[in-house]
C-alpha cells in the first residue's frame, strides 16, 4: 500500500478533551512511529508544539479534541506564521520576495471532544480510526472552509444569547456533577439537562427583552429568504441590517453546531460570506419545532438570515458569548469578519486512490 513520506502528519491531543483517556493516549503512541504525536494540557504548551510542527515543515496538523481545540490550533498557526512574516519583511528585498506570504497547513480533526461540529462535516468516525488510516498510507482529499475572525481568534461559528447561556449552564452543571454521572453529563444529555433545569427557567422568568442592532461593516450583504434566495440589501458599510428583539445572534461559515445540529443551513452557499442568524423565537416555538430546527429545515419569520462579510452586533445589555463552543464571558458589542484566510480540512469521506506504485516498490 502507498505510504506518504514519513511523518507528514503531526497530531496534538488535548488532554482536557472528553475522550482523551490514558487508554487512547497509549493507542496513539503505538501509531506514533509513523505520525508525530504531541499531548498538551495548556494553550501555552499547544502553542510551543504548533511552532515546532510548523518549523519542521509538516503538511498536516491533526487536532485531537473538540471544536475549540481545533480553532485554537488554527489561531496559533496563523499567529506564528504572521510573526514569521514580520521577520521576513525585515530581510533584503531579494530574499523576502518568495517568503513574504504564508499559508496554513491542512488540518484534520479527531472526534474526541463534546460537540465536534467539524467532525460531522469531515465525515470523521469515532476514536483513532482516521489517524490509523493516515498512518497506514491512506490519503484523503480536502475541502476549503472560510474562517471567521474576532478578538484575535479564528473559528467557523460563534453566538451570543441563549446558545451561549446554555453552554455556561452546561459548564455549571458539569462542575456540580458527581463522578458517577460524569459520563452522562459530558454528552448531549448534559446539555439538555442544563437547558431544562437552568437556562429555560431563567429565560421564562426574564421580563425585559434584549434588543440588538446588526450593522453591515463590509461591502454587499444579502437577506436570505426561507427558500434560500439571496436579496441584496447593503452596498456600503454602516447600513443597519436588523434592529429589534433578539434571543440568539450568531454567525457561521459551516452549517453545524455539535451533535449534528444544523443551525446554519445557508452557511456554505456563498464563498467568502458567513451566515448571520437572528432568532426571535421564544421557548415554546423552539421546543415545539425542535426536530426540524435540528435538521436545519425549519423556517419561520422569527428566524432571520443574512449573508455578510463583516458585521457588528450591538446589544442593549451585556450578553453571554461563545466562540467555537467555548464560553468567552459577556459582551455589549462585537464585530465578526470573514477572514482573508481559509483552511483546508481533511475530508475523510473522500479517500484518494493510491498512485500506480508505492515508495516501497522498486521501479523495474
Amino acid at each position: 500500500m502507498y505510504r506518504p513520506s514519513a511523518k507528514e502528519c503531526a497530531v496534538i491531543l488535548n488532554q482536557n478533551a472528553k475522550k482523551v483517556s490514558d487508554r487512547l493516549r497509549h493507542s496513539a503512541e503505538e501509531i506514533a512511529p509513523r505520525i508525530a504525536l504531541y499531548t498538551s494540557r495548556t494553550k501555552e504548551e499547544a502553542y510551543q508544539y504548533v511552532k515546532e510542527i510548523l518549523d519542521n515543515g509538516y503538511r498536516r496538523i491533526i487536532s485531537g479534541g473538540g471544536d475549540g481545540t481545533l480553532f485554537h490550533l488554527i489561531s496559533m498557526a496563523k499567529r506564528y506564521l504572521e510573526e514569521k512574516n514580520v521577520q521576513f519583511q525585515r530581510m533584503e528585498q531579494s530574499v523576502k520576495k518568495g517568503l513574504s506570504t504564508y499559508s496554513l497547513p491542512e488540518f484534520g480533526v479527531l472526534k474526541l471532544g463534546t460537540g465536534n461540529s467539524l467532525a460531522t462535516l469531515s465525515g470523521v468516525g469515532n476514536g483513532l480510526m482516521p489517524l490509523k488510516s493516515l498512518a497506514h498510507g491512506m490519503d484523503f482529499g480536502t475541502f476549503s472552509v472560510n474562517l471567521i475572525e474576532a478578538e484575535q481568534r479564528c473559528f467557523t461559528f460563534s453566538g451570543m444569547g441563549w446558545d451561549a447561556a446554555i453552554l455556561n449552564d452546561y459548564l455549571w452543571l458539569k462542575n456540580k456533577t458527581v463522578p458517577l454521572l460524569s459520563r452522562f453529563i459530558q454528552s448531549l444529555g448534559g446539555y439538555l439537562t442544563a437547558m431544562f433545569i437552568r437556562t429555560i427557567p431563567s429565560v421564562v422568568l426574564r421580563r425585559k427583552k434584549v434588543e440588538v442592532v446588526v450593522t453591515n461593516e463590509g461591502d454587499c450583504a444579502y437577506k436570505v429568504t426561507p427558500d434560500g434566495e439571496r436579496i441584496s440589501l447593503s452596498q456600503k458599510p454602516g447600513d443597519v441590517l436588523y434592529d429589534g428583539p433578539c434571543n440568539v445572534a450568531a454567525v457561521a461559515t459551516t452549517p453545524f453546531y455539535g451533535y449534528h445540529l444544523k443551525a446554519f443551513p445557508f452557511a456554505m452557499t456563498l464563498p467568502g460570506y458567513m451566515q448571520v442568524r437572528i432568532v426571535k423565537a421564544g421557548v415554546a416555538e423552539l421546543l415545539a419545532n425542535a426536530h426540524p430546527i435540528w435538521r436545519g429545515t425549519y423556517r419561520s419569520p422569527n428566524f432571520i438570515d443574512f449573508l455578510a462579510e463583516r458585521v457588528r452586533f450591538s446589544f442593549s445589555e451585556r450578553m453571554p458569548l461563545q466562540i467555537g463552543g467555548d464560553p468567552e464571558g459577556y459582551r455589549h458589542e462585537i464585530t465578526f469578519s470573514v477572514s482573508d484566510l481559509s483552511v483546508d480540512l481533511i475530508d475523510f469521506r473522500n479517500p484518494l486512490p493510491p498512485p500506480l506504485y508505492s515508495q516501497d516498490t522498486p521501479l523495474s
